[in-house]
């Protein structure tokens, strides 16, 4: 009573639990920072049962602060007070509670090192990483301080020190700390043992893992890879039960001290776990097929649209009537015999007006009219003009084609009829990824399989993050003239901080998020995140071609247009010459027969 009249202007910072005469008081709905916890227990076993439902039902309130100063008070207790202590601090570790003490009266055979004080409280607590080695395993409790009687009739604490100093050390020397993980570049590399200790997993470089490197070596712990979840599961899924597959269901169970793997923060959704400070922020877009050059034998005819190509057509067959139809009509008024047979059938002006296209001589003496004459030179400036345009850019799409229409919206995407990528985990964090639009979505239990089927098939396009495709388009989805084969959407679907998840009550989460933030201010995850990119591209590199330099050597290759249009020509000659054969022998033979 005493200590709950002291409190009761401090209830915001304050919480007192007790359990008395088979009364419970109620639950609170808010975290604090100060619990007071009562047990009126006489024997020490019951002591610690108490103490432990209390917390308990605390615990199941989702309200817990683990982190805060918990006082546990013993009224009653008979017994050895340090093994009391001992079996309370080792039961209180279960949630995570490190900063508490334990107060209990003195019994009769108490002692203390100053003669002349007569102790009435004992205050203990323990130091789970003292002496260095001990690594949170709880040995011993410590006799902190006592409350005793002064010669003026008051009482104080007899060392009059801190009843909750640091617990938390600068230096671990050494003590472990369990990682759950799996492969997932460019945040984890590949797994891998040692030959001396087979049985010891290691993780290729990765930008975590080079943050939990540095974070282990401020602090002197070691990394201790826990191997990949036996569920076969990465992130983890939910299963509706109240728990989750993967490292996700490992940090809930307590099973590592943190996990890593890109691990979008969502402790929101999740009563057992804590996120440390995001360390970066990931974007969830679409990752499409870049565009492919269009085919080299469309060099010659994509000078031109399709709609000048045929107006110029049109107007070939025009002119040439034209033409034909004006020579016609010059030598029905002329009196003078014609001499000049070059224009006189439709034929003929076809054939020598082709000429002029092909800039070959056509025939060189029109008739002396004065309206052929204009036709003709008409035609000729106009052929004149187009050739000289078409010829300054020919070259230009002999040696690069182009590139095909380049799908670069989500609308595009959804009418192109290209099957959608899109891992599990994602549609578990975004379930809307699964209505309407979306319905020809395809699950992706295997991501590397997805992925080279985006880069190299060019059906199917991937949701993905940025970090994710953003490593393997710089180390693998490169051509050998290194141009990128994976394209991105400028539009962002949704943004993702990446964290590290840890149990509920982790006593490392104030130091580990120091620290993370002294990194980011220095701005060493964007500089490893460029080094692992230009390393990454780097060992690509030897793959690439070499550049062309200035200038670029036509080979067949670039020619293939001209080839094919050679070829096309020589089948249809064939075909006419065969054609004329056939006409001339049916010919013969129906003279033969009139005859």
């Amino acid at each position: 009573m005493i200590l709950r009249d002291l409190f009761e202007l401090e209830r915001n910072l304050f919480y007192i639990q007790e359990n008395y005469g088979g009364k419970r008081n109620q639950l609170s709905q808010n975290k604090y920072e100060n619990y007071i916890l009562i047990s009126y227990y006489c024997e020490y076993q019951d002591v610690v049962r108490d103490t432990a439902q209390q917390i308990s039902r605390l615990y199941e309130t989702k309200y817990l602060n683990s982190r805060a100063k918990f006082v546990v008070v013993s009224v009653n207790v008979h017994g050895n007070l340090n093994k009391l202590a001992s079996d309370l601090f080792s039961k209180l570790w279960k949630w995570k509670i490190l900063n508490a003490i334990l107060v209990a009266p003195v019994l009769e055979n108490g002692n203390t090192a100053e003669p002349d004080y007569v102790p009435i409280l004992d205050v203990y607590t323990w130091f789970p990483y003292k002496p260095p080695g001990h690594c949170t395993n709880i040995k011993d409790a410590a006799l902190l301080d006592q409350w005793v009687p002064d010669e003026r009739g008051k009482s104080k604490f007899l060392y009059n020190i801190s009843l909750f100093p640091s617990k938390i050390p600068d230096d671990f020397h050494g003590c472990e700390l369990r990682v759950s993980t799996f492969e997932f570049v460019p945040f984890v590399g590949r797994k891998k043992t040692t030959k001396n200790d087979p049985n010891k997993v290691i993780f290729d470089e990765g930008l975590e893992v080079r943050l939990l490197e540095h974070i282990c070596m401020k602090i002197n712990m070691s990394i201790h890879f826990l191997d990949l979840p036996a569920d076969g599961g990465r992130w983890g899924i939910n299963l509706g039960n109240g728990s989750w597959t993967g490292v996700t269901g490992e940090i809930i169970r307590s099973y590592s001290d943190i996990a890593t793997g890109n691990w979008w923060y969502r402790c929101h959704l999740l009563e057992e776990a804590e996120c440390l400070t995001p360390h970066s922020v990931d974007q969830l877009r679409w990752y499409i097929p870049c565009a492919k050059p269009y085919p080299r034998w469309m060099s010659i005819s994509r000078v031109f649209k399709l709609s000048l190509w045929l107006a110029f057509l049109s107007f070939y067959v025009v002119v040439s009537t034209v033409m034909w139809l004006v020579v016609k009509l010059s030598n029905n008024i002329s009196t003078e015999p014609v001499e000049n047979q070059a224009y006189t059938s439709l034929m003929k002006c076809l054939l020598n007006f082709w000429a002029i296209i092909l800039e070959e001589s056509a025939s060189n003496n029109p008739p002396h009219v004065a309206v052929i004459r204009a036709v003709f030179f008409m035609w000729v400036l106009y052929c004149w003009a187009l050739n000289t345009v078409y010829q300054t850019y020919m070259t230009s799409y002999l040696i690069n084609p182009g590139l095909q229409h380049q799908i670069s919206s989500e609308a595009e995407l959804l009418d192109s009829g290209m099957t959608l990528g899109i891992p599990q985990t994602i549609l578990s964090l975004i379930p809307s990824m699964q209505d309407e639009p979306h319905q020809r979505y395809h699950i992706c239990q295997d991501l590397t399989a997805c992925e080279d089927r985006m880069a190299f098939k060019g059906d199917m396009a991937f949701f993905f993050s940025k970090y994710g495709m953003g490593y393997f388009a710089a180390a693998k989805y490169l051509d050998g003239d290194s141009k990128k084969l994976v394209c991105q959407f400028d539009e962002i679907y949704s943004i993702q901080l990446a964290t590290f998840p840890v149990p509920r009550g982790s006593q490392l989460l104030e130091t580990f998020n120091k620290i993370i933030m002294d990194l980011l201010k220095g701005g060493f995850m964007e500089k490893w995140w460029k080094d692992l990119q230009y390393s990454a591209t780097l060992d690509l590199a030897s793959n690439f071609n070499l550049p062309p330099g200035e200038y670029i050597k036509l080979t067949l290759q670039h020619l293939q247009s001209a080839f094919y249009f050679l070829f096309l020509g020589c089948i249809l000659s064939i075909f006419a010459l065969v054609s004329e054969l056939f006409c001339c022998r049916k010919q013969n033979s129906s003279h033969n027969n009139m005859i």
